[in-house]
């Protein structure tokens, strides 16, 4: 008897360990591809900050969180804690250089809205602005920051509610959500490449109370569109 798992055939195995600082592009290339957080700040100066984080998702919906994670003790996470507010803007893939040109390694105070050319445009509940060119923007307030360590590629995980959102209503669709495709949301992946969104399906999710099914007796039936539950 052993503790060792079988090893799969064809299958190059690499103890994370082994893989020292190329451990970081490895989780970019696996998960992958990944939206991108427009994270607006300010300093304890009022000097605004820009800057594209894309370790970012949904944390919570009642109440409404979304996380992004600093890797490394950047200017947004510095504001973030001595502010505790931040604004988060949608990055369509037409913004997509100008994202970029806000992840520049500037020194503390640089303003980036005025680097990339875009617009501040004031906040209705915090004190940073918002992204004027991007289709949507939420307005946040630091709930707390979850630190993996002090190394320069260590995590900082900012948990944010979300107090108020902004969307442009040329981008809502008639449901009054705001329209992906419309939008045409950029994100991050491997290496230094950015994605648009592709091909789109609606897939419902699968209720098992509506279509009970035990091991053994086969896959789910699909079910006809707004059927299921979401």
């Amino acid at each position: 008897m052993t503790d060792t798992p079988p090893r799969l055939p064809d299958r190059t195995e690499m103890p994370v360990a082994d893989l020292g600082r190329r451990a970081y592009s490895f989780l970019n290339c696996l998960v992958a591809p990944r939206p991108i957080a427009w994270v607006s700040t300010v300093d304890a100066q009022g000097r605004r900050n820009l800057a594209p984080h894309s370790y970012f998702t949904i944390a919570s919906a009642e109440p409404a969180v979304v996380s992004f994670t600093s890797i490394g003790r950047k200017d947004s996470l510095r504001n973030i804690e001595a502010t505790g507010e931040l604004t988060i803007s949608v990055v369509p893939w037409r913004l997509r250089e100008a994202a970029n040109l806000t992840s520049v390694d500037a020194p503390a105070g640089t303003d980036e809205f005025e680097v990339a050319g875009l617009t501040p445009v004031p906040s209705v509940a915090v004190r940073p602005p918002r992204v004027g060119q991007s289709p949507a923007s939420m307005e946040c307030r630091l709930l707390e920051v979850r630190s993996f360590g002090e190394l320069p590629r260590s995590g900082h995980v900012v948990f944010a509610e979300v107090l108020h959102v902004s969307v442009d209503p040329a981008y809502l669709a008639e449901d009054g959500l705001p329209d992906l495709g419309l939008m045409g949301n950029a994100t991050r992946a491997d290496r230094m490449n950015w994605f648009s969104l592709g091909e789109r399906e609606a897939i419902t999710r699968p209720v098992w109370a509506e279509q009970p099914v035990r091991p053994g007796q086969g896959p789910l039936e699909p079910q006809e569109p707004g059927t299921a539950r979401t």
